[in-house]
């Protein structure tokens, strides 16, 4: 089951990671709080080559990115993006509207919650007796 959990967009000005080093991001807010995901990781978990790093993003004098609290990474099908998080949560984006955000084509990208314990009825486990 999934239930809209909030949205993603591509951020205005470039963000700078704890080191120091300016990078583009893209903003993520889900339940009320912010996370970064650089854009050329994106770009590669799109790509099915690795996930990306997902940090928590604040506001000092402009966006600054935190350390990896979980990563995102293609779905088996490919048709969309999985974030999952250290805490165990997981979120969808469809991979159609991200590569809209990133084009510029599209300001945002809707973003839902998978809830736990909601598998499909052709993935539970049957009892046989015999």
């Amino acid at each position: 089951m999934l239930r809209r959990a909030g949205y993603l967009e591509r951020c205005r000005s470039a963000a700078v990671d704890e080191e120091g080093r300016a990078c583009r991001i893209v903003e993520v807010a889900l339940d009320g709080r912010r996370f970064g995901v650089r854009v050329g990781e994106l770009l590669q978990a799109l790509d099915g080559r690795r996930p990306a790093r997902v940090g928590p993003l604040r506001r000092d004098r402009g966006p600054v990115l935190g350390d990896t609290v979980g990563h995102a990474e293609r779905s088996r099908t490919g048709a969309a993006i999985v974030f999952e998080f250290l805490t165990g949560e997981r979120y969808t984006v469809p991979a159609a509207a991200l590569r809209a955000v990133l084009a510029r084509a599209s300001t945002f990208a809707p973003v839902a919650a998978i809830l736990p314990g909601a598998r499909p009825a052709a993935r539970q486990q049957v009892l046989v007796t015999g």
